[in-house]
């Protein structure tokens, strides 16, 4: 797969996480994290990182997404991967 730009990669876990907590006016910034998105708990992050894994065509290890602080830290991650 083609690498992505930081944009990129924040436009699509954007249009994931507006999906998820449906929320189609969502806006996030590399600094959001879980606590400024009232909807984006939990349960909502796995169903994130699940529909990272399904549109970018790869697999999250535990390791590599735990304890993530921000949305920045998820793009570092996910360029890593691609």
């Amino acid at each position: 797969m083609a690498s992505k730009s930081r944009s990129e990669i924040l436009t699509t876990i954007r249009d994931v996480l507006a999906d998820v907590v449906d929320d189609p006016s969502l806006q996030i910034s590399e600094s959001t994290t879980a606590d400024d998105v009232p909807e984006w708990d939990s349960i909502n992050h796995v169903k994130l990182l699940i529909g990272l894994e399904s549109d970018l065509g790869f697999r999250f290890e535990t390791q590599e997404v735990s304890g993530l602080k921000n949305v920045g830290e998820l793009i570092d991650v996910v360029q890593k991967k691609l």
